[in-house]
């Protein structure tokens, strides 16, 4: 009975982005742009790629707190969560190193992420963001390596009023939830998020500052999972950006981010593992960049330039048995900077963009164990060698082009250096130096042809790439259960595409058809070392293709009620035809919402997954992966928000209103059962 309901419910959603008429009426709503795909401004209607946006207005109104849960209804991306502090976007297939977070269009990756789903999405303040922009599909030509299942940016807030010569505003918020709002963690009790804001100007110069305090209990789970114990943390956060317009389209600015997270349990290393303790701690960032931006020049229709500075503290503290205690610290810094010029040639029958960008890792690293009984330290080799360097190095260039007034073509090409420099001492292998040195070109070509004023086809070939890090060359090593590999390839792709997109006053739709061609995937295999022992390491050993569909579309009934919806299929499989990991199951979203007035609005949400029963070996011994896979589930919400006066606004939401035990494949907790989440946020 069950699996006929998620069938129903998924064949629903299918033809409702399937059978949308194609032509309603012939007025268009104002375009919605995206910067991510080309870098430089560009009607998402007329842009060759797939895109999904989420607006200011429904980050506002998401009601959540924390950047992962954000993407919860978003076309195309799929969250997985080895724990509450965690959220790793799955696009196309692939997640974490393999997909680029951008923090205002620059790398928030650097050369430690891990392989596979990773917690670096929630180091972002969600009150902090403006507005996301995720390109789906391999985008290795504009941002270089880890873009190979797509590029998420995520785009701080800004003063952008300066109407008045001197302006000056804040914002309070707090918000509940129940699902996290026991006292077994912390004794002042979890639960709650609170942020302040103020920003102003003073004649052309702005200025915003934020900060967060969040303090989450163990999460509680729907149907009869309680208490996820150990899975509370607490959180801190501060922002700030100042901006000076010498005019408009003339800005320097100055952004500031911090995060400080406290003992994150990862959840399943404890419940799953057997682990005593496998807390994240500390879990810090600090992220500064200047940038100038100008498209007043007579030479250059824009320009953009930027230098950053993103610091990534990160400890892991692990006991297996007592008394000994592991704690482990890595330092990244990362010192990044990039050149963007954009120039009209012949006519503005060409847009080309061109630049340069380079990025430099620096590694602190160290190791011990404590004997909690009688304090005593011994030192270890970390897994990343302490002083170890990254370079990243990268020349792009994109042509922007009409063939005909219904046709154009946006064609691309980069050339990538990497170079790395480390050494570790094997306790059994001997000493291992790593000297990369590689390069790689990469192209793509993205067409576009106006089938009606509302209907555009699009299709595109595109090479993406990802150079093995530090983290693939050494892992997370401990001589022991795996062994480091210095002689690792890139990870190469070829993706094709097509699709349609439509848009008119009422309706805004799309749909998506890929095929990826990958080779030397990067895995973790079994192999003996030196002393004959069993062990794993990292190689090249995977060639595979992903393909999917995905689609999503918005319809007006009327000014007062609103239908969306969102589907996604993906089937992975190796060139033995065996499923690759982690592929998200056949799921989708469907939102109805009815706005009252400016003043009211209320909004039945639901999201549902088919059971994932397509397993690889690693799916098949991955302990947060249930025998025989990962259940299906339909989830319903309901959420509302109430203006009680102009600079006062309550929003509440009921999840999981039916109390479904579930959790998204290959994640390491239960989602929250039956909870209610209310925020309150005044102006002033």
């Amino acid at each position: 009975m069950r699996k006929i309901r998620i069938k129903t419910v998924i064949c629903f959603s299918v033809n409702a982005v399937l059978s949308l008429p194609l032509a309603l009426l012939a007025d268009e709503k104002i375009p919605e742009v995206v910067v991510t795909s080309t870098r430089i401004e560009r009607e998402v209607f007329n842009t060759p790629q797939a895109v999904t946006i989420i607006n200011d207005k429904q980050i506002d109104e998401a009601n959540v707190t924390a950047t992962p849960d954000l993407f919860r209804n978003a076309e195309g991306v799929y969250i997985q969560k080895t724990n509450l502090g965690g959220g790793s976007p799955f696009i196309r297939g692939l997640t974490g190193k393999q997909v680029l977070v951008l923090v205002d269009g620059m790398r928030l990756n650097n050369s430690f992420y891990r392989f596979g789903p990773h917690q670096y999405l929630n180091t972002i303040d969600q009150n902090s963001i403006e507005r996301v922009e995720v390109v789906r599909g391999p985008s290795s030509v504009m941002y270089g390596s880890d873009a190979l299942g797509g590029v998420v940016n995520i785009i701080t807030k800004k003063r952008t009023d300066f109407l008045d010569p001197f302006g000056i505003e804040g914002l309070a918020n707090a918000t509940y939830d129940s699902a996290t709002a026991g006292t077994s963690y912390a004794d002042i009790g979890g639960g709650y998020a609170t942020h302040l804001q103020g920003e102003g100007n003073w004649e052309n110069f702005g200025w915003l500052v934020g900060g967060s305090a969040k303090s989450y209990d163990d999460l509680l789970g729907g149907g009869d999972t309680g208490q996820q114990v150990p899975s509370g943390y607490r959180q801190y956060d501060g922002n700030m950006k100042l901006n000076y317009q010498f005019q408009p389209g003339t800005e320097l600015q100055l952004g500031f981010q911090y995060l400080n997270q406290l003992d994150v349990p990862k959840t399943n290393e404890v419940t799953l593992g057997g682990k005593l303790q496998f807390n994240y701690q500390p879990q810090e960032r600090a992220f500064t960049y200047i940038e100038y931006h100008d498209s007043n020049l007579s030479w250059f229709d824009d320009l953009k330039f930027n230098i950053s500075y993103n610091s990534q503290v990160e400890g892991e503290e692990i006991i297996d048995n007592l008394p000994t205690e592991t704690r482990e610290l890595t330092e990244v810094g990362t010192l990044g900077t990039t050149l963007q010029l954009t120039n009209s040639l012949f006519d503005n029958t060409h847009r080309v963009t061109y630049g340069a960008e380079f990025y430099h890792d620096d590694y602190d690293t160290r190791k011990h164990s404590i004997n909690l009984n009688t304090g005593l330290i011994s030192v270890s080799k970390p897994g990343v060698p302490d002083g170890a360097t990254y370079d990243n190095f990268g020349l792009f260039v994109q042509d922007e082009f009409d063939v005909t007034d219904r046709l154009n073509f946006i064609l691309g090409g980069r050339y990538s250096q990497f170079s790395a420099e480390g050494a570790l001492d094997h306790p059994t292998e001997g000493k291992r130096s790593l000297a990369l040195d590689v390069d790689q070109f990469t192209g793509s070509l993205q067409g576009l042809y106006k089938i009606t004023p509302n209907l555009n086809f699009i299709a595109g070939v595109s090479e993406g790439f990802r150079a093995p890090n530090m983290e693939d060359f050494f892992g997370r090593v401990d001589f022991t259960s795996e062994i480091p590999n210095t002689g690792l390839k890139p990870e190469e792709s070829v993706n094709y595409e097509v699709g349609f997109k439509y848009l008119d006053e009422k309706m805004s739709a799309d749909i998506h058809y890929f095929y990826a061609d990958y080779e030397n995937l990067i895995d973790r295999v079994d192999t003996l070392d030196a002393l004959g022992e069993p062990v794993k390491q990292r190689r090249n050993v995977n060639e595979a293709t992903i393909q999917g569909i995905e689609g999503g579309f918005h319809y007006d009934f009327n000014p007062h009620w609103r239908l969306s919806g969102t589907i996604a299929w993906t089937q992975g499989r190796d060139n033995k035809e065996v499923p690759i990991r982690r592929i998200p199951p056949l799921n989708g979203a469907w939102q109805l919402r009815y706005t009252h007035n400016p003043q009211f609005w209320v909004e039945l949400d639901s999201f549902i997954a088919n059971k994932q029963d397509e397993l690889s070996d690693g799916d098949k011994s991955d302990l947060r992966i249930p025998e025989g896979g990962t259940p299906g589930y339909v989830v319903f919400s309901l959420k509302s928000g109430f203006k009680r006066t102009k600079n006062e606004t309550l929003s509440i939401t009921f999840e999981n209103m039916f109390d479904e035990q579930y959790k998204t494949h290959g994640s390491g907790l239960f989602a929250p059962g039956r909870s209610v989440v209310a925020s309150y946020s005044i102006k002033f």
